[in-house]
């Protein structure tokens, strides 16, 4: 992704100087080289998306692109019937267990330990021969 940026910034350099070198423009031409710089910019965004070989990701941009040759490169934007890469893990919240088997559950809301007792547990048998 940085490298992308990087590319990106190294344009912006090159078409400057190319301003500088190109004074008699008219401001019809300026606005022709504005528009294919913009073009070579969004293509350069697209191709050099790193994405699952045949899937679609997100690009620097934040545009969905999607690879169609199987190199792991993005060759497009994405259309409406392309799906996005959703990474759901279900995260559990942490849970203790005191001597007594008492569970208590971590509450991110109020920042604070609170009894479960559905995840109570047996009480450990300490000082205890079997």
């Amino acid at each position: 992704m940085a490298q992308a940026r990087r590319l990106k910034l190294a344009g912006a350099a090159l078409s400057a100087a190319g301003l500088m070198m190109v004074g008699a423009c008219t401001s019809e031409d300026m606005a022709m080289f504005a528009d294919a710089m913009a073009q070579a910019s969004d293509e350069m965004a697209v191709t050099l998306t790193a994405v699952p070989s045949f899937g679609c990701d997100y690009n620097v941009d934040g545009y969905l692109v999607c690879d169609d040759t199987g190199d792991g490169f993005a060759d497009r934007y994405a259309d409406a019937y392309d799906v996005a890469p959703v990474a759901y893990v279900p995260v559990t919240p942490p849970v203790r267990v005191n001597d007594y088997g008492e569970a208590y559950q971590y509450d991110g809301e109020c920042d604070c330990w609170l009894r479960e007792p559905s995840l109570d547990e047996l009480p450990s048998r300490r000082g205890h021969h079997d």
